[in-house]
């Protein structure tokens, strides 16, 4: 199962912009999804650039986590889910697997993992859900 998504936000900054020696920044993002997963996610991530900086854009390589909270429809059932993130995000594509910690509504039973996909213009959430 799959989701297409967009980012419809992106708002990086430095977590302390007086330290140079700390390239550690935090953004916030949301994705609007469509598919099996239909909504809208609000992400949390904590980067730290690799031999880069936010300056690269794409082209940047940093170490990644974060927590999604994904509000909307999945299977069409709507609810809530929180998952976690780590992974590393390299020159324009994100290794950031997420697990689900904690789901509500009628998701609440709403277990699994999903990974990232590019592929062109073209982004994905590949899902291995289930609701037990």
């Amino acid at each position: 199962m799959e989701a297409q998504f967009t980012v419809s936000k992106w708002d990086e900054k430095p977590v302390d912009d007086t330290r140079e020696a700390f390239p550690v920044h935090i953004a916030h993002v949301e994705y609007e999804l469509n598919g099996d997963l239909t909504g809208k996610a609000h992400v949390e991530y904590l980067l730290y650039y690799l031999n880069s900086s936010q300056a690269d854009g794409h082209l940047a390589t940093s170490k990644t986590s974060g927590f999604l909270h994904f509000e909307g429809t999945y299977l069409g059932k709507y609810g809530t889910f929180t998952a976690e993130e780590h992974g590393i995000f390299d020159k324009g594509h994100l290794d950031s697997p997420g697990t689900i910690i904690e789901a509500a509504g009628e998701l609440e039973n709403l277990k699994g993992t999903y990974h990232y996909e590019f592929s062109g213009q073209s982004c994905k959430l590949i899902l291995d859900l289930s609701i037990i």
